[in-house]
């Protein structure tokens, strides 16, 4: 039991600092929208969508607005959208990690005057699809401009925009359609525009940032492998799209299966059309045939509408989102997106189309760390900067790669002179995520070999004492216990009778959950409410009637543990269905306690009943009580998923004051009379029910006991996943 010991306390403090943390956690308030609303303004603060929301009429979303999704959450619009954050104040729509969520779809026809989609001065991030415009949509107008779309993880699209309904009347209706001054950066997927050339939509894509952003395919570049593309054909095409003055740079198509880079991706088209206009855009480069290779068009596919891409800009707009567009060597010669870097670089020269702050800026230098595995080391690089106007000198003054493991450099946190984001700079991240798929092929062939060895190998024995506290490789889901628990709750203190079940009893209800560590160590967490009373009227001890005290409160806790399980959490069988284990654990608890008076209940703690409200040195007691606990269970395992049991749990409490009485002397009448009590008459008659001779006591007299209670019950508990 020693060894048991030593590994209980060893573990305890940190579940017990976790259990905190996500109490702490949830006290941050956070809105849960669901359902369907006939308008719905989101305010500034925090708001979680699990699943479909829909707005009939207007969305409104106020600055300040963090908007998680979660799985299947989506908001489908199906009228007006104002969703307008701040310079300073954005709104925030991004995916939970491992569960993320879809995004914003724009869907029916509204076409009032005052229907138009306005989004702003927003963030989404770590979605599946942020926007998408449904088949036979349409509105008054569409601007999205200045937003960032950053690390969207979905690999179909980050916005796309389908057709709107085909009985338009093309004399007077159409769609004014502007995408500017955004940021792309880090995404997944490509922009999609269904008809680019149309007689319903006039596009504006303009002065946007799109770097760094990998598009999938299967190795073939092909119209949709690229960061923007759409239809363009001959026939119903009334507007001419205006894309120009953006900033291409560091688009590249990924293959799915090897999660390799394939080529450079910026712009694809296809459709009737002969040609259409791409000019004025920085694509990437200054070399007209590195720029062709960005591009799929009649060059390619004889199919395919020519792309009219010069003149081009030689450098980016000044007015586009600040971002770097070149990485050279120190002495400004190309840096090779295809660079294996083994030898340590001296430094790099970064050009962006606006002056850049580095104050803040992360330097760091990722390689692996030997010749095969796929352990990986971050290190930090120390550096000095140069700048000069726009183009920044970043001097390397320490070596950090003298191994000369293939790696990458890569600048975060770099922001413009007013604070805002720039994208992350990457510097021989090609080669790297090339010899990252090597090294996988090779992790996946020793995968199978150590299979098929195992196979070949006889059964590992039963576990004995020896090898307790195994950990469990097994995933997180799966450790998971959930369980509704159900009995009395006794309580044990000031105003309580030595024989514990002569005291009050009341209904204890909660629910667990329950994570298994180790083979035979686990923690559970417990949010339970009960009542705990009584009355010294019940006692058995004269001075306790003779002092003449009750209370009730109502109890609401959260209550973390550490358990010894006596039985192996990793087996299930007919022979081991008794699973009995012992547990220590740390409890939060508010209460709140009560008395009646002439046939009023009322709280004690306002009413200062112990002389705290009469001493301005004093002030009343803390509602929210600290304590200890030891507990027991015996568990019958029905299966290998339900069980039922026994429980039973003793708690200490660090407050005396869970009945109101603590060690305070017997107030004066008078002082109370003078005090600022609202309820002098039943401050008065609480602080000693009996009008006893008090001169020089204390009110928690004769026993002086602690606080504390027991609760035991049954419980029943589930695992959820296999």
């Amino acid at each position: 039991m020693l060894h048991i010991t030593h590994i209980i306390q060893k573990q305890f403090k940190a579940i017990m600092i976790l259990a905190f943390v996500c109490v702490a956690t949830q006290s941050y308030g956070q809105d849960t929208l669901a359902g369907n609303y006939p308008i719905l303004t989101i305010k500034s603060g925090n708001h979680v969508i699990k699943n479909v929301v829909t707005v009939k009429g207007r969305l409104d979303i106020e600055a300040g607005a963090r908007i998680e999704l979660i799985e299947t959450g989506v908001i489908v619009c199906e009228g007006a959208v104002n969703i307008k954050g701040e310079l300073n104040n954005k709104i925030e729509f991004f995916g939970k990690s491992n569960v993320e969520g879809v995004g914003m779809v724009i869907k029916g026809l509204d076409s009032s005057s005052n229907s138009a989609i306005e989004i702003k001065y927003t963030t989404f991030k770590n979605l599946q699809l942020p926007i998408f415009f449904d088949f036979g949509w349409k509105r008054a107008g569409v601007n999205i401009s200045d937003n960032y779309f950053i690390n969207n993880i979905g690999k179909v699209s980050v916005i796309q925009v389908l057709n709107p309904p085909f009985n338009f009347n093309i004399d007077s209706s159409y769609i004014d359609f502007k995408v500017k001054n955004n940021v792309f950066t880090g995404n997944n997927a490509a922009l999609y525009f269904e008809d680019l050339k149309s007689d319903h939509i006039n596009y504006e894509i303009s002065n946007n940032t799109i770097v760094g952003n990998n598009v999938y395919g299967f190795k073939n570049y092909n119209i949709s492998t690229n960061v923007l593309y759409g239809r363009v054909d001959q026939l119903f095409s009334r507007f001419n799209p205006k894309i120009e003055r953006n900033s291409f740079a560091f688009n590249y198509l990924v293959d799915n299966i090897s999660d390799t880079v394939v080529h450079l991706a910026n712009f694809g088209v296809y459709g009737t059309d002969k040609t259409i206009d791409f000019k004025n855009n920085y694509l990437g480069s200054t070399n007209k045939e590195a720029i062709q290779k960005s591009i799929y068009d009649q060059t390619l596919n004889y199919n395919a509408p020519k792309v009219e891409f010069e003149p081009y800009l030689s450098i980016p707009s000044e007015n586009n989102p600040s971002h770097v567009y070149e990485i050279n060597n120190l002495d400004n010669s190309y840096l090779q997106d295809t660079i294996i870097i083994k030898d340590p670089l001296k430094g790099l020269v970064l050009k962006s189309n606006t002056t850049l702050n580095f104050s803040k800026a992360k330097f760091g230098y990722t390689y692996f760390k030997d010749d095969s595995s796929l352990k990986i080391v971050d290190t930090t690089v120390t550096y000095d900067v140069q700048p000069n106007g726009n183009s920044t000198k970043l001097t390397i003054t320490k070596n950090v790669n003298a191994s000369k493991k293939i790696g990458y450099y890569n600048i975060g946190d770099i922001i413009d002179t007013k604070g805002g984001y720039v994208p992350e700079v990457k510097a021989g991240y090609i080669a790297y995520l090339n010899d990252l798929r090597r090294r996988k092929l090779i992790a996946e062939s020793l995968k199978d070999k150590k299979k098929e060895d195992s196979l070949k190998m006889p059964p590992p024995p039963a576990d004995s004492i020896k090898n307790q506290f195994q950990k469990i490789e097994a995933p997180l889901k799966s450790r998971l216990e959930f369980g509704l628990y159900s009995g009395l709750a006794i309580f044990n203190g000031t105003i309580s009778q030595s024989s514990l079940f002569s005291n009050d009893k009341n209904l204890f209800n909660g629910f667990n959950i329950n994570y298994t560590i180790f083979s035979n160590l686990s923690a559970s967490m417990t949010i339970a409410s009960f009542k705990l009373s009584n009355s010294d009227a019940n006692s058995n001890n004269n001075e306790q009637q003779a002092r003449g005290m009750s209370f009730s409160t109502s109890m609401l806790g959260v209550s973390t543990s550490i358990n010894y399980d006596f039985v192996d959490n990793r087996l299930y069988t007919k022979a081991r269905k008794i699973r009995p284990s012992i547990g220590v654990g740390l409890d939060v608890n508010s209460f709140s306690p009560s008395g009646i008076y002439n046939g009023v209940e009322y709280k004690l703690q306002p009413l200062g009943t112990g002389g705290q409200l009469i001493d301005s040195t004093k002030k009343a007691y803390s509602s929210l009580a600290l304590g200890y606990f030891f507990n027991f269970k015996i568990k019958y395992q029905i299966n290998r998923f339900n069980s039922i049991g026994l429980h039973m749990s003793i708690h200490k409490s660090l407050s005396d004051y869970l009945d109101d009485v603590g060690p305070d002397l017997y107030p004066s009448i008078d002082k109370i009379v003078n005090s600022k009590v609202e309820n002098k008459d039943a401050a008065i008659y609480f602080s000693n029910p009996t009008s006893r001779n008090f001169v020089g006591q204390y009110r928690n007299s004769p026993n002086n006991a602690k606080d504390g209670y027991i609760n035991f019950g049954i419980f029943y508990s589930r695992r959820l996943f296999k």
